[in-house]
């Protein structure tokens, strides 16, 4: 295995144990080094087993009052410590110089590093990595500088792991021995942004940006998402634009916080949705009037054609059928995965249980499925329409009649995307886009092919289909300096 790909899987495992404590108290001193808590450790150990030895150590995330690393100590530490020909090993937690986790099990041993080999601490790889790649502390997947100590290849590694001058995700490694870098890596973004597909031409618009949503009606087409994503974050730079002339130029709306969503209605009154609030009559000029605002996150929101509303949120049912004017309320009988309105205000939701219930005078009732053993994937409404996606395929039924009829597909469909009277389907990890067709049995129509890129809407009008693509990430080395 290359030392990338070592380094690569060895950062999977530090980022489950960067969140295996939750919060404490504030502290105030207790914070060390990656020494100091071998050495608290390694005593310990040797109590449980004279020959004890050490195979890993590495930094626990927390949000307690310190240098979050800046001066090469945490509050928090993990270290695994084995005995050598045995398949015993104890795991140890530190927090504030004292031992949290003491917890002895079994499993096949890995390389150990000799104490004597560290000679390098986490303060001296820390300094390295600031003066030779201006190495800043990570943001939004941890707080901070992390560390970590590992044997790879038969030499002790130790990596510092924070963001570079751009703020991308970065790791840079150290043999402990004498302090030569031995890997600098960096994720860097490829793809993202809007893509136009006309005749058989792709078009690419506003290239690295993380495009999470586009609707487009008539000439009118709106995308919204973060300008500057990171790997970890599409919600810190959040933006919406609105083109009146199919994105040849764009003007940037108005928006108190990240879009979830956005749509036109019938008269191309533009309504958007934010965290926890819903806008109507959006231009240009004017935010528009704020038509609901709720005290928690709207989990799921749903618009039918003649723009009836239903929001999802904290266990409850918010819709309209007069355009926002006035609102019902209806508890969820269990958690739902999507919600659907209709033309006639019927309700309907797919619960996280996988089953389909209608809101009736009577309660909610369950839909029974076309075939027993099938399982809804997803489901949405168009019309008075019910349609969903199975493993067995897609179905359709009116909401007051019980038939079922099938739609033609050439793979199985997992999710389903509603843009007024159009419906999209992606396959399995978002490889294809299929148009599916409404109004009758006619074949479902590949429209898009996604495997090099990850998408997260699309729409259509004209002859023009609009995808909304966010970035993707990979491990990019970075120049290494040597020590002379």
């Amino acid at each position: 295995m290359s030392f990338l790909k070592k380094i690569s899987c060895l950062l999977v495992i530090f980022l489950v144990f960067v969140n295996l404590i939750g919060d404490e108290t504030i502290a105030s001193d207790g914070e060390i080094t990656l020494k100091e808590a071998i050495n608290i450790g390694l005593q310990r150990a040797k109590e449980w087993n004279v020959n004890a030895t050490l195979t890993s150590v590495n930094s626990v995330d927390e949000k307690m009052v310190g240098s979050r690393g800046e001066t090469g100590k945490r509050f928090k530490w993990f270290m695994i410590f084995i005995v050598p020909g045995t398949e015993d090993y104890v795991l140890i937690g530190i927090s504030e110089k004292k031992i949290t986790v003491f917890r002895p099990s079994k499993q096949t041993p890995g390389p150990t590093i000799p104490y004597d080999e560290i000679k390098l601490d986490s303060s001296d790889v820390l300094q390295l990595a600031k003066d030779k790649y201006g190495l800043k502390q990570g943001k939004d997947w941890a707080t901070g500088y992390h560390f970590t100590l590992d044997n790879i290849d038969g030499k002790p590694i130790l990596t510092v792991v924070g963001n570079d001058r751009d703020n991308r995700f970065t790791r840079i490694s150290f043999n402990a021995q004498n302090g030569d870098v031995v890997s600098a890596i960096h994720k860097l973004p490829y793809g993202g942004g809007l893509i136009s597909k006309r005749m058989g031409t792709d078009n690419l618009t506003k290239k690295g940006m993380a495009i999470t949503g586009v609707v487009a009606e008539n000439n009118n087409l709106v995308v919204w998402g973060d300008k500057k994503p990171t790997q970890f974050s599409t919600t810190k730079h959040p933006f919406i634009e609105w083109s009146q002339n199919n994105g040849k130029t764009w003007t940037e709306l108005q928006a108190n916080d990240y879009v979830t969503h956005a749509w036109f209605d019938r008269k191309d009154q533009l309504y958007v949705a934010t965290e926890k609030e819903l806008w109507a009559g959006i231009t240009s000029k004017s935010k528009g009037t704020k038509i609901l605002s709720l005290d928690h996150m709207i989990e799921n929101i749903d618009y039918s054609i003649n723009n009836h509303i239903a929001v999802v949120s904290n266990g409850n049912i918010y819709y309209t059928t007069n355009q926002g004017e006035s609102w019902e309320q209806a508890i969820v009988p269990k958690p739902f995965y999507v919600v659907q309105i209709s033309d006639n205000g019927d309700l309907v939701g797919l619960t996280e249980e996988s089953k389909i219930l209608q809101k009736t005078i009577d309660g909610w009732n369950e839909i029974t499925m076309p075939n027993s053993n099938d399982i809804p994937k997803d489901m949405k409404v168009i019309n008075n329409r019910l349609f969903i996606t199975t493993q067995s395929g897609i179905w359709t039924r009116n909401l007051q009649e019980g038939n079922w009829r099938k739609i033609q597909v050439d793979e199985m469909v997992v999710k389903l995307i509603k843009k007024g009277e159009k419906l999209f389907g992606y396959t399995h990890r978002d490889e294809a886009i299929y148009s599916i067709n409404t109004k009758d049995e006619r074949k479902s129509e590949k429209v898009f092919d996604a495997r090099d890129s990850i998408v997260m809407d699309v729409d259509i009008t004209g002859d023009t289909l609009w995808i909304a693509t966010i970035p993707n990430y990979s491990w990019e080395e970075m120049t290494i300096q040597q020590r002379r």
